[in-house]
């Protein structure tokens, strides 16, 4: 049996084996795996269809060698976008379920929820209407993030500000995809996907921006040395913000020994997940304290902070500015 015939019996076998869970009203294969785009590390995104949030599912999972991320959507919204959809066609309300859903297999669906909803969403996600309010929160995030890089860097706490700026420049490429079109997709392949679609495109300074921003551009040997040497600072904030299986799933689901030749797009995940987790302390200058670098000395080394210094952040914080009046 071929890697890809393996990863899609896999996820079925694992998406049935919830079938029969007390909570879960319907199972439906999400994401790469239900779109057929499937790379050869894919992960499996499970959609259960559940009346209340059961803190019993973890989201993220490793599950027969597998990355299993586990999304909860909850019945009585469903419920009520179909029925609002039936009185008045509105689609607004696909704002509100995640985009793993987009052209889901349905596993499990006694009642036909998951079929009226995905008949509907399919439709929706795509409008150019959705499209653009999609782009629009994209912006207002990233604006929101470059305002606070810019504050932190008038008060010079320049790793800070380049956390900011990268959380910025993450959502300046959502902002991007939606723009034209493209369902965002494979973090784990994100510099891969975004050097294939900016030339095209019109944009390749993003391109530029995104990968120097994150300091994905040094000698592969050294910035895996750097991963190893902080990835069990990485784990442990990981886990205590997202949950005891994040360590394990970032090991096996997110190459953790950079053996699977998208070393850049994996940098960038865990550099992600550590300012996504740190987000609401940027403000505060956290990268800035002195007791950062004292207790996490090759977290500081691997995040980049002994090489980049606050001119530099405002170097990029004007590509940012730049690029950022070019999507509206």
């Amino acid at each position: 049996m071929n890697w890809k015939s393996e990863l899609y019996r896999k996820a079925k076998q694992i998406a049935e084996s919830y079938r029969s869970k007390n909570s879960v009203r319907g199972v439906a294969i999400g994401g790469s795996v239900a779109r057929g785009t499937v790379w050869k590390h894919s992960d499996l995104e499970l959609l259960l269809f559940v009346d209340a949030y059961d803190p019993a599912f973890d989201y993220f999972n490793v599950i027969d060698g597998l990355g299993v991320e586990i999304i909860q959507i909850g019945v009585p919204n469903v419920q009520a976008w179909i029925d609002r959809h039936a009185e008045d066609g509105g689609i607004r309300d696909a704002l509100k379920f995640p985009i793993q859903a987009y052209q889901c297999r349905i596993v499990h669906d006694p009642d036909g929820l998951i079929s009226a909803f995905k008949a509907i969403y399919d439709r929706s996600l795509f409008d150019d209407r959705i499209k653009t309010i999609k782009q629009e929160e994209a912006l207002a995030r990233a604006d929101e993030r470059y305002d606070i890089a810019e504050s932190l860097l008038e008060q010079g706490r320049g790793n800070s500000a380049l956390a900011a700026l990268r959380l910025a420049v993450n959502e300046l490429m959502l902002a991007f995809y939606w723009q034209h079109g493209i369902l965002p997709r494979s973090q784990n392949r994100t510099v891969y996907l975004l050097k294939r679609h900016t030339p095209k495109l019109g944009s390749p300074d993003l391109y530029v921006l995104f990968t120097k921003v994150f300091g994905v551009t040094d000698h592969p040997a050294r910035m895996k040395l750097e991963l190893l040497a902080a990835k069990n600072d990485v784990f442990d904030v990981t886990k205590a913000a997202w949950g005891r299986n994040v360590p394990e799933f970032l090991e096996k689901a997110c190459d953790g020994q950079l053996k699977w030749g998208h070393g850049s797009s994996i940098l960038y995940v865990y550099k992600w997940c550590l300012h996504t987790i740190h987000f609401s302390e940027l403000a505060q200058g956290l990268y800035d304290r002195p007791e950062f670098a004292e207790r996490h000395p090759d977290l500081a080394v691997f995040l980049g902070f002994d090489r980049t210094d606050a001119a530099q952040v405002s170097t990029w914080a004007e590509d940012y500015s730049r690029l950022r009046s070019e999507l509206g």
